[in-house]
């Protein structure tokens, strides 16, 4: 197994030491063990690991997994979720990340480059380790919501600037419906993903393994309040997209409504005089003026003119225009 994987040793005193994989557990602290799971040589080596349950050897190597806790014995198997940094890669594509964590040993599994897991193996080459599997599961936490938080304030900032838009302009459409799309899409994927995660970590805090200490456990609520933090943000710009988009659809509806309104009343101008000249238009005897001098069209037009000019006069004192 070459390149895609690593093993830190986890000393206890916020050392680390990046070892060769192997089953052999060193003492004091426990090893963790990050593979890429698409590689077979890892899956080989993960379903050769017949201490681990099979529910959670097929969790490790499942290509599309949501967030949630799974408590077995005194091991947790945690699928979470990150922001996807990666260039060229959209946010709210997010990168899944799946452990299985004992006091002994932590395995993680991913397929594309996570951010928060960048930072413990910089952590691990610095000597600032966790320095026991439940700070190791509460640093990778953090760090999670810590990589949040610039993609949540972006779409709180984006949403309050649309809703600016719909105050001070008085456009049909200050905001493209592509831009309101891509925003709400956004905010719908992340939502999908950080409800299960914050239900996750609420049975991770209920679950009273017994290495997860009372210092952990606080750090735990923490990070759980923060992420329900963030998930308030999302349902909220959720909902002010909602109402932007009514507002459009109200403007849109009320300028189609004023248009119609024109082309009626338009309609309602012209069709008294196009009676008028298509009754005078009629090429029969007895027609009045027919044998009258040439001033006769002169007057018929001045009498048209006035009548229109008195229909157009009726209709913006109805204010139909």
């Amino acid at each position: 197994m070459a390149t895609d994987f690593y093993t830190w040793h986890m000393q206890g005193d916020g050392s680390a030491q990046l070892l060769p994989l192997s089953d052999n557990t060193p003492s004091p602290g426990p090893i963790w063990v990050h593979l890429n799971y698409s590689q077979p040589e890892v899956q080989d080596w993960i379903r050769g690991q017949t201490d681990i349950d099979s529910t959670v050897q097929d969790t490790l190597l499942a290509e599309i997994t949501r967030p949630r806790a799974l408590i077995l014995d005194q091991g947790l198997l945690l699928t979470l979720r990150g922001i996807n940094h990666n260039p060229g890669q959209e946010p709210d594509d997010m990168i899944g990340i799946r452990l299985w964590i004992t006091p002994r040993r932590i395995i993680s599994t991913h397929l594309r480059s996570l951010r928060a897991v960048n930072t413990l193996q910089r952590d691990m080459e610095s000597n600032n380790a966790p320095k026991d599997a439940g700070q190791f599961v509460t640093r990778l936490i953090e760090l999670l919501n810590d990589n949040m938080l610039d993609t949540i304030d972006e779409i709180d900032e984006l949403t309050d600037n649309y809703e600016k838009s719909m105050l001070i302009s008085d456009e049909v459409e200050p905001v493209s419906d592509r831009d309101l799309a891509d925003l709400r899409t956004m905010i719908l994927t992340l939502r999908r993903y950080l409800g299960p995660q914050r239900d996750a970590l609420l049975s991770v805090i209920a679950s009273h393994l017994s290495w997860l200490k009372k210092p952990t456990i606080q750090r735990l609520r923490e990070a759980e309040n923060r992420l329900t933090r963030y998930i308030e943000v999302l349902d909220a710009s959720r909902d002010q997209m909602r109402i932007i988009q009514e507002q459009m659809n109200t403007r849109s509806s009320n300028e189609l409504n004023k248009q119609l309104t024109f082309l009626t009343a338009l309609s309602a101008i012209f069709l008294p005089l196009t009676f008028i000249t298509g009754l005078f238009g009629v090429n029969i005897a007895g027609i009045p003026g027919n044998q009258s001098p040439g001033w006769s069209f002169s007057l018929f037009t001045t009498i048209l003119i006035l009548i229109g000019g008195l229909l157009i006069y009726l209709f913006k004192r109805a204010k139909l225009f």
